[in-house]
């Protein structure tokens, strides 16, 4: 019994291990290795490497992206796995408005705190779950411009520390993806 256990541990971990590489073309719009762009740089919030990426291309506008980001309320129409519910504190923004500050919480356990906004161009989340698991991690949105629409960046920067966040790390990717997709679908845009 004991052995099948270990033959079943060693098959998923195979499998995810096969799927957790996914990284979009880095031919359009940032690379992998760009982490400045515009007026931020996630290396002032983050030295953790760059764990997970994926683009989509929506023929909207930056800020239209950005408004769709920081609309959470919109989380359980795209984001995978969907939040039953999204509480939104800005109690400790300084204006009461959503910002740098901010926490966002998706379900028991598992909230956010902003660390930079830009309505434009970014938002940086700093993870206040994980923390045996993972070092450094923080959840990126950036959008560039891009032919008649724009490109949302999102990325997750991480070092694991655990079991828990390896198995974590390899899970990350396809459920990026399957947001992206939702994303392309609702806006008629496209995974890159």
């Amino acid at each position: 019994m004991q052995s099948m256990k270990f033959v079943i541990l060693m098959f998923l971990s195979i499998v995810l291990v096969s799927c957790s590489g996914l990284k979009s073309d880095p031919n359009i719009g940032l690379s992998p290795d760009t982490h400045q762009y515009g007026g931020v740089n996630v290396r002032d919030f983050t030295s953790a490497p760059l764990g997970a990426e994926v683009k989509v291309y929506l023929p909207i506008s930056q800020e239209q992206a950005m408004q769709i980001v920081a609309d959470f309320n919109s989380y359980p129409k795209w984001v995978s796995p969907a939040p039953k519910k999204v509480l939104v504190d800005n109690s400790e923004t300084g204006n009461g408005q959503f910002g740098v500050g901010s926490k966002i919480s998706y379900k028991k356990g598992e909230t956010d705190v902003i660390q930079y906004y830009n309505e434009n161009l970014a938002m940086i989340a700093k993870p206040l779950w994980g923390q045996n698991d993972f070092k450094d991690h923080r959840g990126v949105v950036l959008v560039s411009k891009y032919q008649n629409g724009t490109i949302m960046h999102m990325r997750r920067y991480f070092e694991t520390k655990s079991f828990t966040g390896w198995f974590m790390s390899m899970m990350m990717p396809m459920f990026m993806k399957s947001s992206a997709e939702n994303l392309a679908e609702q806006y008629n845009g496209k995974v890159l």
